[in-house]
Order: C-alpha cells, then structure tokens, then sequence
C-alpha cells in the first residue's frame, strides 16, 4: 500500500515537473495570463494549451488522492508558500472538514482551468495561478459540487499545488 502512495506522488511529482519542462522550452517566458491587446502565436497558444491540459491531469490525480483520504501526501508535494499558509495538520483537518456531509465521489467533470495573476496587495501572495475547477457529485450532496484545485507557478518555473477546495 505505501508502495503505491510512493509511486503516486513521484509520478505527480515527474508529472508536474515534465510540465514545467515542457511550457518553458515551448514559451521562452511564461504568460500564464494573457493581457488585453496581446495575442499569442499559434505554437504559444498550443503550448498553453498543452501545458493546461496536463496541470488538469495533475489536479485530478491530487482529487483522488484527497479522495483515497491522502491529503496530507499532496501537502507534502506542495509549493513552501502552501506551506507557509497552512499547516500540514490544519490542511488535512480542513479538507476532512469540508468533504465530511458530502459522502463519497461520484461523477466528476472537468469545468476548465482559469489563469490568474495577483500583485500581492490583497490576501494572496503575488504570482500566477492556475485554478483548475471540477463539477463533482457526492454521494450525500443533493447537487453537484465545485472542486478547485489551485497551482502556483514557484520562482522555480514549476507549476505546484498551492491549494484546494470544495464548495
């Protein structure tokens, strides 16, 4: 059994990575919001596109695992501003907390991945983001659910988890 958590967050772990790789060699800078006025080149918005779809990948393997009640292994994997804003021990119990009344997944659709960029004045640490959004239903929810999970693009060039939530 630890033999496959192991092997679930290295492969997250070479995932994200290979992302990262992957976006930088196909963007020479990172444009994870596109400003008015700008438009970017057929091969840019495909690396965008690609690049997208495979943090979507690494969010739905982070939703399993919270899923599969291994919170604390995706924390673990987290950016250190995740880690400075919560503790490994308050993200578990948050999570716990706010999947509790919702009971067991059930069918989950991916809703899309929005990009956004904070300057820091307000609560969240200045950077780009990307959200990447579930509508998920929960065996206890009379209605579906919205998933968020959230990455930051760290100093490194690496796209890490930074956050999640469910509403």
């Amino acid at each position: 059994m630890k033999a496959n958590i192991k092997f679930s967050l290295a492969a997250l772990v070479l995932l994200s990575t290979g992302i990262a790789c992957q976006a930088q060699q196909a963007q020479p800078a990172p444009q994870p919001v596109q400003r008015a006025g700008q438009s970017l080149t057929k091969e840019q918005q495909a690396a965008l596109d690609k690049q997208d779809q495979d943090v979507a990948q690494v969010a739905l393997a982070i939703v399993r695992l919270i899923d599969q009640n291994k919170a604390g292994e995706v924390w673990d994997q987290s950016s250190p501003i995740a880690k400075q804003i919560i503790s490994r021990d308050d993200f578990m119990k948050k999570v716990a907390h706010d999947r509790a009344s919702l009971g067991a997944p059930g069918m989950r659709m991916p809703m899309g991945v929005k990009h956004y960029r904070y300057d820091g004045s307000g609560n969240m640490p200045a950077g780009a983001y990307l959200n990447i959004l579930f509508d998920t239903q929960f065996s206890q929810a009379s209605q579906s659910s919205r998933e968020m999970v959230t990455f930051i693009l760290d100093s490194d060039k690496v796209w890490r988890f930074v956050g999640y939530s469910v509403r």
